[in-house]
């Protein structure tokens, strides 16, 4: 680990993941983007500090929702990182799997995410700086 960092000392919080059954009953005000790559919609916005990210579950067979069934809201926590590559590997060496390679995501306009999980600290989104 890098500077307290799995992900390198280039790892930047980048937002907190909120499993929800509908973001509209949360915000009505925000923007929604709907990412079916993923079968999730998401909006983002403020608190404080914290960039927080709705997530709302699209159809039976989202990856989201067994998480809203169990009750669970916290998803995941986001880092932005200068290389998704280098940033999986450092994981990996601090005992994160890739569940999910990297693949384009609509609500980050193109940048790549990969899905990382740890039994320790859960499901981490690794968000790459830049578009490819």
């Amino acid at each position: 680990m890098n500077d307290g960092s799995p992900f390198g000392s280039d790892a930047k919080l980048h937002h907190v993941g909120m499993v929800v059954p509908s973001i509209a009953s949360v915000r009505r005000d925000l923007e929604v983007s709907e990412d079916p790559t993923q079968r999730v919609r998401v909006a983002f916005f403020q608190m404080h500090d914290l960039t927080v990210e709705l997530v709302e579950p699209v159809g039976e067979n989202s990856p989201v929702r067994r998480s809203l069934e169990r009750g669970n809201k916290l998803l995941h926590t986001c880092f932005e990182v200068p290389e998704l590559e280098s940033a999986i590997e450092s994981g990996r060496r601090a005992g994160f799997q890739l569940i999910r390679k990297p693949t384009p995501a609509t609500a980050f306009g193109g940048r790549r995410i990969a899905w990382v999980f740890s039994q320790a600290l859960g499901l981490v989104e690794l968000l790459e700086h830049f578009i490819r």
